[in-house]
């Protein structure tokens, strides 16, 4: 927990500049709507001092609802996601075959600052920021085909198998990304109209864990007698619609709700 909260102190200060976005104008509001596809990963494997398995690729999916104020060539944007992370391995396990795969399922919640590039990229805007998550549930799935016995039997126990008192319920992640904004009458090219209220999106992003997911009671040396931290990890693609909205202003008295 005292690591949680040194992650959260770090990342806050690296939102700052996002309180000084209302002096801009041009500014709109929108809403939005995303599904994403991601290769996830848990960096530096929990095998509760049994031997270690290969890595093997994992697919989850995210979606969920947001929240993206523009202020000119800047913005911040929020909101509540859905997400499944965790790991797959695959490989030989004390002398036969094994699979593993854990399913770790996040409430997210990022805060990300954005900036719009220039040039011939104008239609993308960069986004950096802290991602705060929320551990909904944890599974674990393991099979092996007979074999030598293993160290801990209990916590590598064969079946799918709730875990979610193994990992920590909080988690702080630091996300980047790449959106390109367009639409279908655009050509993807920029400024848009300002009667323009539908806008796709399609992201790049990715994000890395600052907290070990591990609990204290948990944190299992490997065969080696060495414990190494747990973090998330992934990086995927998502799709998306923003809708926009009239918002009130608090920064300002002199405000317009026109295009980017």
């Amino acid at each position: 927990m005292k690591n949680f909260f040194k992650a959260v102190v770090f990342v806050a200060i690296s939102i700052i500049p996002l309180f000084t976005l209302g002096q801009q104008i041009n500014r709109t509001s929108w809403i939005s709507g995303d599904f994403g596809v991601n290769n996830t990963w848990i960096l530096n494997q929990n095998m509760y001092g049994n031997q270690e398995l290969p890595y093997s690729p994992k697919v989850g999916f995210s979606g969920g609802l947001g929240f993206t104020y523009l202020s000119y060539t800047n913005g911040y944007s929020t909101g509540l996601r859905i997400a499944n992370l965790g790991q797959s391995y695959s490989g030989s396990m004390a002398g036969v075959n094994a699979k593993r795969k854990v399913n770790l399922t996040y409430l997210q919640l990022p805060v990300m600052a954005m900036h719009q590039m220039s040039g011939r990229f104008k239609t993308t805007w960069l986004e950096f920021g802290p991602q705060f998550m929320y551990l909904l549930s944890a599974h674990q799935d393991f099979s092996r085909n007979d074999g030598r016995p293993i160290v801990d039997l209990q916590t590598m126990s064969e079946g799918h198998v709730n875990v979610k008192n193994r990992f920590n319920p909080f988690d702080v992640m630091l996300k980047v990304g790449l959106t390109n904004m367009f639409t279908s009458t655009s050509k993807y090219k920029l400024p848009y109209r300002p009667t323009e209220k539908l806008i796709w999106t399609l992201s790049l992003d990715g994000a890395i864990g600052l907290t070990d997911i591990n609990q204290k009671q948990f944190q299992t040396e490997n065969t080696h007698h060495i414990y190494g931290a747990s973090h998330n990890f992934y990086v995927g693609i998502r799709i998306g619609i923003m809708q926009k909205v009239k918002m009130p202003y608090l920064f300002s008295k002199n405000n317009t709700d026109s295009n980017f």
